[in-house]
């Protein structure tokens, strides 16, 4: 039987942090290329200005239109990183917070009097062995019922 997902955010606290640091990451490497960009652009200018370089010099002119280039490059690099690493932080907060909810659920429902049954968590989650030692525990329960 193949568990498939209902809810998407099963746990949205660590999910969004999760969301949320790969934001940060993705703001942090679209600052640093930015602050690149400018320092590169202003060394430019720099060097320009102290080889006497006219402002409409064909060479300011070209550097100019490369700083225009790097610059939507820099916009499609992040919106790329933005999207990539939201997915992926998503994706990976599934592998965690699914068999999490899963097993508090599983514990829940156990806890309150019902058989002690496996749980089964989706092929691709982690903590597996998690899973692994729960079944061993509900094995050992079992046991112990069919004793008394």
């Amino acid at each position: 039987m193949r568990l498939t997902r209902k809810t998407y955010f099963v746990n949205p606290r660590l999910q969004l942090q999760l969301v949320l640091g790969a934001n940060i990451l993705a703001l942090i490497s679209v600052a640093l290329i930015s602050t690149l960009m400018f320092y590169t652009e202003s060394k430019v200018h720099t060097y320009g200005a102290a080889l006497n370089l006219a402002p409409n010099h064909p060479f300011l002119t070209f550097v100019a239109q490369q700083e225009a280039y790097f610059a939507r490059m820099c916009l499609v690099i992040g919106v790329v990183q933005f999207v990539l690493f939201n997915a992926t932080a998503i994706f990976l907060s599934h592998r965690i917070a699914g068999p999490l909810y899963r097993l508090e659920r599983h514990l829940e429902d156990v806890a309150s009097g019902n058989e002690p049954r496996d749980v089964k968590f989706r092929k691709g989650d982690l903590y597996q062995s998690l899973a692994e030692a729960c079944n061993r525990l509900m094995a050992r329960m079992r046991e112990s019922l069919v004793k008394q």
